[in-house]
């Protein structure tokens, strides 16, 4: 169904981060950026596999990564330097206060570090109702020391946007959350209109899983058609 076909007016655009709102690059994520700057993407591959086999809970695995940030004196400087090699899509700003003054709430919902994204947003936060993402935390001398855990799980995504549907007593047809991944899928369980953009290892023609999907794009305004104002 085309947006224009649905009598419900859009309320809440739902957006991951990584890879959504992020043009591809081959350091695909936040975390990522910093296993990098430390020269250690391998021992980031090697606990995450850890965590995804279920070897390792997700407390378990975090502990572990923020164990290592330490040892390699990973700092809150780290944070605005590593938001500057993101690249955000062509039009982000656009996009966001154009929904901004339609009155369509924004969210960010990301597994990401919610410190670099909110680096990278600063400029166009007063657009975004809300980010919802994990925070690393620092001791007095600026070194990581702790990671405080977003009061949603990430891999259910469903579960955060049906919360947002409640919060703002929305109907399922008013929502849109827009993602690019298998992370991403999850998603489709809230009822909720999907749009995968720049597709990363997920079916994005499967329409059980995606509503509409942009298979390849530097330009977030490609959304726009199906956002019904």
């Amino acid at each position: 169904m085309n947006a224009n076909e649905n009598k419900f007016k859009t309320k809440l655009v739902i957006f991951d981060f990584d890879g959504t709102l992020t043009k591809p690059d081959k350091i695909d994520n936040s975390w990522a950026r910093i296993w990098n700057r430390i020269g250690l993407l391998g021992e980031d591959e090697r606990l995450y596999k850890l965590y995804k086999s279920k070897k390792l809970t997700y407390r378990q695995w975090v502990d572990q990564v923020i164990k290592v940030f330490r040892q390699n004196k990973v700092d809150k400087s780290m944070f605005a330097s590593l938001a500057k090699e993101i690249k955000l899509l062509n039009n982000c700003k656009k996009v966001f206060k154009i929904f901004y003054e339609k009155g369509i709430k924004i969210c960010i919902l990301s597994g990401g570090v919610k410190n670099i994204i909110d680096e990278k947003v600063k400029k166009f936060n007063k657009y975004i109702t809300d980010i919802e993402a994990g925070s690393l935390t620092v001791d007095d001398s600026g070194i990581v020391n702790g990671f405080v855990i977003t009061g949603t799980n990430i891999e259910n995504k469903s579960d955060f946007i049906l919360q947002q549907m409640r919060k703002y007593n929305l109907k399922k047809e008013e929502i849109i959350f827009v993602g690019n991944s298998f992370n991403d899928e999850d998603a489709c369980k809230s009822g909720v209109t999907t749009i995968c953009i720049n597709p990363f290892e997920t079916n994005y023609q499967d329409k059980t899983i995606w509503t509409h999907y942009i298979k390849q794009t530097n330009d977030l305004s490609f959304i726009l058609p199906f956002i019904n104002f």
